[in-house]
């Protein structure tokens, strides 16, 4: 890595550190459940943060089913489509992203990320790979026994971190989200680039919909604009843009029909295929992580006071756990 490439990706982390501790409460030392996922199998919820462990919950009550020391701060959890393995990214600390499986213990450490760490993570539609995203704007594809396939940069020449990635639903091509919106294929040549919006915000989520068809992101907005949630196709033309939120949107994700998107931000807000807002549930702080179970009857969310809440699919609380 060059001298310049160093200092770029130095002042990069610097407006990211700024970011959070301007208009996330200085999440970098606050403790924070950032991210959290529900098993496909419907059984157990992962949840992490910069608490020191992935805590692995049981459904129904929220009992702790295991924990597992983490020393630094995971970013981003999310289970395997069909097996009962977890993919955890992570940051600030020498500690590396990993794969952990849950019926066996195991644990796989996952080479060639950026010592900076990782906020992006998603399978496949076939839960063959293991797409990371990562700090210094790189891309790594790993196979399911954490074995490095492929590794490439976002965009030539461009050190942005990568806040999050997601695969096509049913094809091998990839698309990030940092300052702009980018279609990757699976060699890492760049398909298309979208600036989503005039001025220089930050994205932080993406979720396609299971249909292919569409796709939507949420940003970090500023001191000056609002937080957007976008609608697009799969070309990447813009269908909706909405900014009715007073807080940034973290994380999104669709109900297993895909009639219903809930967004975690300053409130929970459950959305349809167009873009219209159903339901909304009241939170204290805002919310981090988000996730439906298996049947669509039920969300799990994490939030910035390290509070778990399960809802109702019309946003309705019915457990906290603090």
């Amino acid at each position: 890595m060059t001298r310049q490439i160093k200092i770029l990706t130095f002042l990069n982390f610097l407006i990211l550190v700024f970011c959070n501790q301007t208009f996330g409460k200085n999440t970098i030392t606050k403790e924070i459940l950032w991210t959290t996922d529900w098993s496909p199998n419907g059984k157990y919820i992962a949840i992490g943060g910069n608490v020191g462990a992935l805590n692995i919950y049981t459904k129904g009550n929220l009992n702790l089913y295991k924990s597992f020391p983490v020393k630094n701060t995971i970013t981003r959890v999310k289970w395997h489509p069909s097996m009962n393995v977890i993919a955890v990214t992570s940051q600030m600390s020498d500690e590396k992203s990993f794969i952990f499986n849950l019926e066996t213990n195991e644990k796989i450490e996952l080479n060639g990320i950026s010592s900076d760490g990782a906020r992006g993570v998603d399978w496949n539609y076939t839960g063959e790979y293991l797409a990371i995203a990562d700090n210094d704007g790189q891309v790594l594809i790993f196979n399911t026994k954490g074995e490095l396939i492929r590794k490439f940069v976002n965009q030539i020449n461009s050190t942005k971190s990568i806040t999050a990635i997601a695969w096509h639903p049913k094809k091998n091509t990839l698309t990030t989200v940092t300052d702009k919106i980018r279609f990757l294929d699976l060699n890492g040549n760049l398909i298309k680039l979208i600036k989503h919006r005039p001025e220089d915000v930050m994205l932080l989520s993406i979720s396609w919909h299971k249909s292919g068809d569409f796709f939507v992101t949420g940003d970090y907005g500023d001191e000056k604009d609002k937080s957007l949630l976008q609608y697009w196709n799969e070309q990447g033309e813009l269908i909706k843009s909405i900014d009715i939120s007073k807080g940034e949107y973290r994380n999104l994700a669709w109900n297993p029909k895909g009639d219903r998107l809930a967004s975690a931000s300053d409130l929970l807000r459950i959305w349809d295929t167009n873009g219209n807002l159903i339901s909304k549930g009241n939170s204290k702080d805002n919310l981090w992580g988000v996730s439906w179970n298996e049947k669509g009857n039920r969300i799990i969310t994490s939030s910035m006071e390290q509070k778990i809440l399960v809802w109702n699919k019309k946003a309705k609380i019915i457990l906290t756990r603090e």
